[in-house]
């Protein structure tokens, strides 16, 4: 009783608090703006705002045992440009660059929670997944967009060849996971098992292939539509490149944390933070330098730099635990910041436009995964209550579908807005619905809250 006393009360205290953070952030709004420096400090406060309603809700949402990453996106939602429009889609743009520094700083924690020795074991595991995940998923998602497709309104009026290749691009995007989200629910839950492994293993591997994936269905795609037989063998070479040496470039910071850690023998979450965002303004840096200069578009790519600098960290020096309690520190600020900006970039308005296609994609994706992780698991032999509860794991998506669907737009003008829309509003769905289905999991089969 006294417990159920204590957690009422702290339901009410967080209710006034996020009330008394609606009331400011009316009359935050209602303020007349003057001068572009006066923009500037209203939009970094705004951002401050939605960070601690965001922090607040979640705390309100944990009581009722839904994930804490839950909260951040509800409340980006709640806050952004399509619900009450506290932050403009303007402002969302303004704060890309701190959601990608964000973001490759917990690509750190995803390297670093990968230990060589696990995923030796695991290999076979892991391999089944990604090449079951990989081929079913594919395979259902085109199969159900040729045979379907004209009977959605949203994309009955393209022709039978751009239905196709609209049907591979997709089957490629619903591959896609979403590793930022699987890393902060394990974090959260502080998980730990064969289970967590395989899920993390499975899916950081797939966040990678998947670049890959696409360009070749890129490539299937010219073919289809021009009716041409040149491979694109340029554009794989660069792409291989690109892969290479960010990986490279990885081992290289990973080696050097790993001598500056021995050497100083302390924490250091602020120099790690400064290493993401030195990460994510070198390869844009990069990118424009090479494209202005040579005309040569090089992308390196700063989630595999950081997933690699972290799996060096940890599997090839004695700082690892240093280095991973480093992260922890830092996390908290990290997830509120990633995903409340997730949540708010969120296109409500694409779910709207075609959600019968969206809701139907969603459902379709989920059987095909179950299908996919129960058969890897039954070849694999895993308990019943992983085989079982597997699919739960995997239904996340986040950046990397959306750029490889922008990606998609720019290379098929006529059916990249379709692909861009549909994506948009799948993504919407999945964001929210994953983490709680994952957290489930985690419960599920009882890997929570070990050290």
């Amino acid at each position: 009783m006294p417990r159920k006393i204590q957690t009422r009360d702290s339901l009410t205290v967080y209710f006034l608090i996020l009330i008394l953070i609606t009331v400011f952030a009316l009359w935050f709004k209602s303020l007349e703006i003057e001068s572009n420096r006066q923009q500037a400090g209203i939009t970094i406060l705004s951002l401050g705002i939605v960070l601690l309603a965001a922090y607040v809700f979640s705390r309100i949402l944990k009581i009722t045992k839904l994930p804490l990453i839950t909260g951040y996106i509800f409340a980006g939602i709640i806050a952004g440009p399509y619900i009450t429009g506290f932050l403009s889609v303007d402002d969302v743009e303004r704060f890309r660059l701190v959601d990608d520094l964000a973001l490759s700083f917990i690509a750190f924690t995803a390297g670093g929670a990968l230990h060589l020795q696990s995923l030796k074991k695991k290999s076979r595991v892991i391999l089944f997944n990604v090449a079951l995940l990989t081929i079913v998923v594919f395979a259902i998602v085109y199969l159900f967009i040729i045979s379907t497709g004209r009977y959605f309104d949203f994309i009955n009026t393209l022709s039978s060849t751009n239905i196709t290749v609209f049907a591979i691009l997709l089957g490629v995007v619903s591959v896609a996971r979403s590793p930022s989200s699987a890393i902060a629910i394990i974090s959260e839950c502080r998980a730990s098992g064969p289970f967590t492994e395989t899920i993390l293993g499975v899916t950081v591997v797939m966040d990678i292939l998947v670049i890959i994936f696409f360009t070749f269905a890129m490539t299937i795609g010219k073919i289809v539509i021009n009716g041409s037989e040149a491979v694109y063998y340029t554009a794989l070479t660069g792409l291989s490149l690109e892969i290479l040496a960010s990986i490279l470039i990885g081992i290289v910071l990973g080696k050097g944390i790993s001598i500056y850690i021995d050497k100083a023998g302390h924490d250091l979450p602020l120099f790690l933070l400064f290493l993401a965002f030195g990460v994510t303004r070198t390869s844009l840096w990069i990118s424009d330098f090479t494209e202005t200069h040579f005309n040569i578009f090089l992308h390196l790519e700063p989630l595999l730099i950081c997933m690699s600098t972290g799996f060096t960290v940890q599997n090839f020096g004695s700082g690892g635990k240093v280095f991973m309690e480093s992260l922890d520190r830092m996390a908290l600020p990290i997830y509120v910041l990633f995903f409340s900006l997730a949540g708010a970039s969120l296109n409500i308005e694409s779910l709207i436009i075609c959600w019968p296609l969206a809701l139907s994609l969603v459902f379709v994706r989920a059987g095909s995964i179950f299908l996919a992780t129960w058969t890897a698991g039954t070849i694999s032999r895993d308990p019943s209550i992983h085989k079982n509860n597997a699919w739960m794991a995997y239904l996340t998506q986040a950046g990397v579908a959306i750029g490889l669907a922008q990606l998609a737009q720019r290379q098929f003008p006529e059916i990249g807005s379709y692909l861009t829309t549909v994506v948009l509003a799948v993504i919407s769905i999945n964001q929210v619905v994953g983490p709680i289905t994952f957290k489930a999991a985690l419960n599920i089969v009882k890997e929570t809250g070990r050290d």
